[in-house]
């Protein structure tokens, strides 16, 4: 019996258990696959290390910084671009329409001064157009709404926006659209990365010395007797239970729940990400860290570059794309394996950043959990059933855990939440 039993081997889970572990309590972890790290984790293919999509660390947050501390790493500038109807612009786009013809700049500033009022409540179709006018609204923010998201605009809430989008003044508009020599306004002043090893090494340090144990895939939870069985037959008793895996799963594990519950649950979903990792035997493969993708017959969302995050992803003069690709329960996978690999390769050839003749490593793989989208409605029934779990003394912790998007930093916090747990008389 474990005085503290953690669900899932990821940032969440080993925060939590190290947070545990410094407060002299007793923990183990059980991560269903055979390594730990989960979405921050990575692969490697001959020499070409690639992360489960695109991750940088970044954080305000001093206990998470000092994390960080711990592994030598890079500081990268945030420049992200943008790739539209072969044009590359600067991101944000809202406030560096300079590449696009003079007729559509003139569209889009007539469209910016003549937002709609703001309204309470909007969805984020509503949002977008009160932000940005309905030009940039539909031509940008909203195409790459239904890539990333899986659905149109005005089925999601505004809960999940934060600082995320940049709201340009009507000055910054313009300016933008005169000058390529627009000043940085993304909402991060860096973004850092391991020298060696791929994210995953941020986290080693915390690993070190904890209880985690690989393979163990929980099916079923029984909270009045305070157990978890595990696929091969185990259990494994406890005190108190965190747990940072998808919250809809962890609600199917337990009997005890209402029918409401069990059906609100099941009405969270989330994106999945099919990633299409390229490398190639020349040094240089396009001019960008990453870039989002709008073009709707250009299947990727976005692509990054993980030769540019650290040159020890790639063998000596190489280079790598990486390549996110999103579907859900809502909007089907259109290209599979091999026939999102051949796409992708002929999108990179499109893009002039490198030749198929170039690849050396192509490799084709899906993320079951990406985001959690917040469709209209989904915080209300979210709450309802964190409220039911948290009832049977279970402690939500990390992105799908929470059911929220949560960053690494945040989900690292979300994990220390284990240092309120009372102690056992």
């Amino acid at each position: 019996m474990a005085e503290i039993v953690i669900l899932g081997g990821g940032v969440s889970g080993i925060s939590a258990a190290w947070h545990a572990r410094r407060a002299g309590r007793e923990a183990v972890i059980f991560e269903a696959k055979e390594r730990w790290g989960g979405l921050l984790d990575h692969f490697c293919l001959d020499g070409y290390r690639f992360d489960n999509a695109v991750h940088f660390a970044f954080s305000s947050n001093d206990d998470y910084r000092a994390v960080l501390e711990m592994s030598e790493y890079t500081i990268h500038k945030p420049e992200p671009f943008n790739y539209e109807l072969g044009r590359w612009l600067k991101h944000p786009v809202q406030n560096n329409l300079y590449p696009l013809p003079a007729e559509e700049k003139v569209e889009a500033i007539k469209s910016f001064l003549e937002r709609p009022e703001r309204s309470d409540d909007p969805d984020y179709g509503q949002w977008l157009e009160q932000q940005f006018g309905k030009w940039i609204a539909s031509r940008f923010p909203g195409r790459y709404t239904e890539k990333y998201w899986t659905v149109p605009a005005e089925q999601l809430s505004t809960a999940w926006i934060g600082n995320r989008l940049y709201r340009p003044s009507l000055e910054e508009v313009l300016f933008g659209a005169m000058t390529s020599r627009t000043p940085d306004t993304y909402y991060l002043p860096e973004m850092l990365y391991p020298r060696r090893g791929g994210y995953r090494t941020f986290l080693e340090p915390l690993v070190e010395g904890l209880n985690l144990q690989t393979g163990k895939e929980a099916v079923y939870v029984d909270p009045q007797n305070k157990y978890v069985e595990f696929q091969d037959g185990s259990r494994e008793h406890y005190n108190y239970l965190v747990s940072s895996i998808p919250l809809p799963e962890l609600v199917t594990m337990i009997d005890a729940f209402s029918t409401s519950v069990k059906e609100a649950a099941a009405s969270l979903w989330a994106t999945s990400v099919a990633l299409v990792s390229l490398g190639f035997s020349k040094p240089k493969a396009g001019d960008h860290l990453w870039f989002y993708i709008y073009d709707q017959d250009i299947l990727p969302s976005r692509s990054h570059a993980p030769y540019l995050k650290s040159a020890d992803n790639v063998p000596a003069d190489c280079s790598s794309l990486q390549f996110e690709t999103y579907f859900s329960r809502h909007k089907d996978l259109a290209l599979s394996g091999d026939q999102l690999i051949d796409h992708v390769i002929n999108q990179v050839e499109r893009l002039n950043l490198a030749n198929r003749s170039d690849i050396t490593v192509a490799d084709f793989r899906v993320l079951p959990y990406g985001n959690v989208v917040f469709d209209r409605g989904m915080v209300e029934r979210r709450n309802y059933v964190l409220e039911a779990v948290e009832k049977f003394s279970i402690l939500p912790v990390g992105r799908f855990g929470e059911w929220d998007y949560l960053w690494a930093d945040q989900s690292f916090l979300s994990g220390k939440k284990v240092e309120k747990l009372p102690f056992m008389v």
